[in-house]
């Protein structure tokens, strides 16, 4: 396991923090040093409840329930981390050894190409990255006008409209990747299945047709709900009902 991210809070976004939430990030950081994993989660999860949201802290409460045993929790937290911070190597890292801790092996679907590589590209920035690179090019293309307007070179004329198109473009899919990207982080579409063993059925009724069984762990896309049952579709394409006290959203 990677070890925990030991950020202390002034150099954290000031909106993200404040001084009393920074201090018990610190002193949960430091129960977690002192091998105090119990301690350190609870610490954690009362800073979150306060209304703090930062990948470090979900990183480092996922990290703590994995000191603890509890797999379904660190996947939980470690996947809330990720949809903070997509492109964060050392989240996707330990997503990867928890999940080696979990019964059922699910082989994702393959995805077409285009699909596969349009949300690659989403993911090599977060949504205020997108965002920042769509104003610098916004920039860019009022430069170019610039240019444009006071230079009389047909050539230049030329380069700088072109210059300004591409920007403008660039723009617009900086803001589109962004609104995707945003989206992505406040997307609650999937959960973490959390009962140890879960029959998932044929329709929202415990009389109906057990399909097959979960376990603790595993990741699973919403659907759709109808009073207490979830509909859930697994990674390789498999579709049931099951009760939605045995999942939590991530």
């Amino acid at each position: 396991m990677k070890t925990i991210i030991l950020v202390l809070f002034l150099l954290l976004p000031a909106a993200a923090w404040s001084q009393e939430a920074g201090l018990q990030f610190e002193q949960a950081n430091q129960l977690y040093r002192n091998g105090d994993y119990r301690g350190a989660a609870k610490l954690y999860e009362q800073v979150y409840s306060n209304g703090y949201e930062h990948p470090a802290l979900f990183f480092n409460l996922g990290n703590a329930y994995f000191k603890l045993n509890d797999i379904p929790s660190a996947l939980l937290w470690y996947e809330r981390a990720k949809r903070l911070s997509p492109d964060d190597e050392d989240i996707a890292y330990n997503i990867r050894i928890a999940n080696l801790r979990v019964v059922d092996k699910i082989d994702p679907l393959p995805q077409v190409f285009l699909a596969r590589w349009w949300n690659s590209f989403v993911l090599l920035l977060s949504a205020d990255g997108w965002a920042t690179a769509g104003i610098l090019c916004l920039w860019g293309a009022a430069v170019a006008g610039m240019i444009f307007v006071y230079f009389r070179s047909l050539l230049v004329q030329r380069l700088a409209l072109l210059a300004a198109a591409v920007c403008l473009g660039a723009a617009a899919v900086g803001f589109v990747t962004m609104s995707q990207e945003r989206h992505l982080e406040r997307d609650e579409s999937s959960a973490i299945v959390f009962a140890p063993t879960v029959s998932v059925k044929s329709a929202p009724d415990p009389q109906s047709v057990d399909l097959f069984v979960l376990h603790e762990g595993v990741k699973v896309d919403l659907l759709d709900v109808v009073g207490e049952w979830r509909k859930i579709r697994l990674a390789d394409g498999k579709i049931g009902w099951l009760g939605s006290s045995a999942i939590r959203a991530i």
